[in-house]
């Protein structure tokens, strides 16, 4: 009899060690989600915050070097890298949903890059200057989504940037 108490008391705390650590990784994974959506929301205020700043001309380019445009329109440029780098970052270490990083981001990136030509321009500039090195391989997934929206790009033929 005590033999089979002592089973059944074994047994009983067994199914609730294992609910006990069932319950606490679920709710770690939904607290992981949540923090996740809370890095995006993030990310999107800073996103807005850049577009409710787009210096005035920026839908049409100019010929002129980047490094002699207005401070307003370098830090414009240069918080827009930034901030994708960021977001890039976020997504490579799972810190955002995923979905957002391909269906929202990475796609706005190709809009924003259509829509406004002096930030091709400014990323040239701020790449030669030895910025957007973080995450290591930031400027190939830039350089590489350059290339294949080239000829959608509405750039000048210009020299480039000094």
């Amino acid at each position: 009899m005590k033999n089979e108490l002592s089973l059944a008391l074994s047994t009983v705390s067994l199914i609730v060690s294992i609910f006990g650590v069932w319950y606490v990784h679920s709710q770690l994974q939904q607290t992981n989600e949540h923090k996740k959506w809370e890095n995006y929301n993030s990310m999107t205020r800073r996103y807005y915050e850049w577009l409710s700043n787009v210096p005035v001309g920026m839908d049409v380019d100019s010929c002129a070097p980047f490094a002699t445009q207005e401070d307003a329109v370098k830090k414009w440029a240069r918080a827009y890298f930034d901030l994708y780098s960021e977001e890039y970052w976020l997504y490579k270490n799972g810190l955002i949903p995923a979905d957002m990083w391909t269906v929202r981001i990475d796609n706005g990136v190709n809009v924003n890059l259509i829509s406004y030509p002096i930030l091709v321009r400014g990323y040239e500039f701020w790449k030669k200057q030895g910025l957007f090195v973080h995450p290591e391989d930031f400027r190939k997934l830039v350089d590489d989504k350059l290339l294949k929206l080239k000829d959608k790009l509405r750039l000048k033929d210009c020299k480039p940037n000094e």
